[in-house]
């Protein structure tokens, strides 16, 4: 199945070129439950957002998807062709998607769940998650963090 996990402010901000690991804020408890939610799967980021974790994250398989093929000694698998990629996680295998912004965007419509976690305050900083179309995600779970609100949504088309 392939899902996105995402962190973002109320106007749908995830990312800062400034901010640490690329993120607009620190938010410990939101860290950890990305932890706790990825370790021992598959993950896949853009290049840009390896660039800035700066390695692959521990306990997980790492994939990066860029058009670039000059990507070497990374420690992860580098993947030039998404579409074909994902197909080997529509059905039986997960695959979770961490960002940025472009690669959210090529894969939003490819998603069968969503997990966002919503951090209040407000933030500035220059990557924006797509809106979340109604009439094609479902809110399914909602749970109230110390710091922050999960929600889950599941693709209803």
């Amino acid at each position: 199945m392939i899902k996105i996990i995402v962190a973002m402010d109320k106007n749908n901000l995830i990312g800062s070129a400034q901010g640490r690991m690329g993120m607009p804020w620190h938010n410990a408890e939101d860290l950890q439950h990305f932890k706790e939610t990825t370790l021992n799967q598959t993950i896949l980021m853009g290049r840009k957002t390896f660039e800035l974790i700066g390695k692959p994250l521990p306990k997980r398989k790492t994939i990066i998807v860029s058009k670039a093929h000059d990507l070497e000694n990374l420690n992860a698998e580098v993947c030039h062709d998404l579409e074909t990629l994902l197909k080997d996680y529509e059905k039986d295998q997960d695959i979770y998607i961490c960002g940025g912004a472009s690669v959210y965007q090529q894969t939003l419509d490819l998603a069968n769940e969503l997990i966002v976690s919503y951090i209040p305050g407000d933030y500035t900083g220059d990557a924006y998650f797509p809106v979340i179309k109604e009439d094609r995600f479902k809110c399914i779970e909602e749970v109230e963090k110390e710091t922050f609100i999960l929600k889950k949504y599941r693709r209803i088309k």
